[in-house]
């Protein structure tokens, strides 16, 4: 996979992450065995390739990090409609920030 289609994906992850948060908060509740350890199992080497990206002066590898915990943290707490929203917020737009800005100096090459 390209670093330009990692890029895409990862944004499609987090669309993901952000519609399965909306339907828990709505009151659906997941099967952990047939709906979120399929979904962890599948996607947790994409967050997982955000450590292979590159790196600047402001995305630096303790952010890149950073940003891959927090990832990992929403791919398991999206699916509990009980956390915070204000958190979940929180680690959402941190995520995205960091991925657009990573793409937006081309750092997914």
């Amino acid at each position: 996979m390209s670093r330009k289609a990692s890029f895409e994906d990862l944004r499609a992850l987090l669309d993901e992450v952000d519609r399965r948060y909306d339907m828990a908060r709505s009151g659906h509740e997941f099967d952990f065995a047939s709906e979120v350890e399929p979904f962890l199992e599948e996607n947790k080497g994409l967050v997982d390739a955000i450590s292979g990206i590159g790196t600047d002066f402001r995305f630096n590898p303790p952010t890149r990090e950073k940003v891959v915990e927090e990832f990992m943290e929403l791919l398991m707490t999206c699916h509990a409609g009980r956390f915070s929203l204000k958190l979940y917020r929180e680690k959402y737009k941190f995520i995205n920030m960091w991925l657009a800005h990573a793409e937006r100096e081309g750092l997914f090459r």
